[in-house]
């Protein structure tokens, strides 16, 4: 699907919001797709995004599922929890690659500043 700066003006609150715990649903996929468009395009951290926009890509494809379907035997009760497990560890994934560009981010421009 194709991106647009729109997406990631309406999508960057809950994004920021997620990775500093105010929401405590994981990172969904089309978030993590708009954070490697905004990457990409250099919407988002352009200075030091180039070195971690591999990670974010390579962050694994999980099927999310349907929230309203319920299984009634106990392989699909686990299936389940183990797919929730993939979704909170990829959401983890994500919560570090940002806190990471961040971190580098700031790096950057106090290097710029004050020199280094």
């Amino acid at each position: 699907m194709t991106r647009t700066v729109q997406d990631v003006k309406f999508a960057i609150h809950t994004i920021m919001d997620k990775l500093v715990g105010n929401h405590s649903e994981p990172f969904s996929t089309e978030e993590i797709e708009i954070l490697i468009f905004a990457f990409e395009s250099n919407i988002l951290f352009d200075n030091v995004v180039h070195k971690f926009l591999p990670s974010l890509k390579g962050l694994p494809e999980i099927q999310e599922a349907a929230s309203g379907v319920e299984s009634e035997d106990e392989a699909g009760e686990k299936e389940q929890s183990y797919q929730e497990n993939l979704i909170t560890e990829r959401s983890d994934m994500v919560k570090s690659i940002l806190l990471t560009v961040l971190k580098e981010n700031i790096f950057y421009e106090m290097k710029i500043r004050f020199g280094a």
